[in-house]
């Protein structure tokens, strides 16, 4: 909350900002929530305002536009993913393929139970990049830490494959009344292997 102090006119406050370093940030985590509420057409700067706990005008000072808070979305969406991605290789650098196929068949059954409201997110606005173009560099990076994660562990061709793979796995299952199992991922993702 605002402090309120006295100006030269006792019966006139003002109020001085607090200073609120983390508010940019919060007003973008804020239309993650909103899209895994309410899905990308729900997301309004006022909704955005609410869930962050800001006035509207926090909001559209930092994000002009509804574009603006999709790209800041995708940003911290994509990484997040990324750092997870990245990850991998340094704390098990020596899984093997096989190792990493069931490792990824976990990840996904979790994309389908777990953690489906934040792959709901990160899909819509995954997504979201057909139709807006400024997405799509950003959308880019999802399929790149992918990539990048399986390449430590196989050829660059076979981790494309795995990408392409895995990707459209996770987007049939989200979007499926009963997602594959996890020994039909592992059959799927073991197919595309050399």
């Amino acid at each position: 909350m605002a402090e309120v102090a006295l100006g030269s006119d006792a019966a006139e406050p003002v109020r001085r900002r607090r200073f609120d370093p983390n508010r940019r940030q919060r007003i973008a985590r804020a239309a993650i929530q909103v899209i895994g509420e309410r899905g990308v057409e729900g997301l309004t700067h006022r909704a955005v305002a609410e869930a962050a706990d800001v006035p509207i005008a926090g909001t559209t000072y930092h994000y002009k536009d509804k574009e603006d808070l999709l790209v800041a979305a995708l940003e911290i969406c994509v990484d997040d993913y990324a750092a997870i991605m990245a990850a991998i290789p340094g704390e098990r650098p020596a899984l093997t393929i096989a190792d990493l196929i069931d490792q990824t068949a976990a990840a996904l059954i979790g994309c389908f139970t777990a953690e489906r409201t934040i792959t709901t997110v990160q899909l819509e606005l995954y997504v979201a990049a057909i139709r807006r173009p400024a997405l799509r560099p950003i959308a880019d990076r999802f399929t790149e830490a992918t990539r990048t994660m399986y390449t430590h562990y196989t050829d660059p061709a076979t981790a494309t494959l795995l990408t392409d793979a895995a990707q459209g796995i996770t987007l049939r299952g989200m979007a499926a009344t009963t997602p594959p199992t996890a020994e039909q991922i592992r059959g799927l993702l073991t197919r595309c292997l050399p």
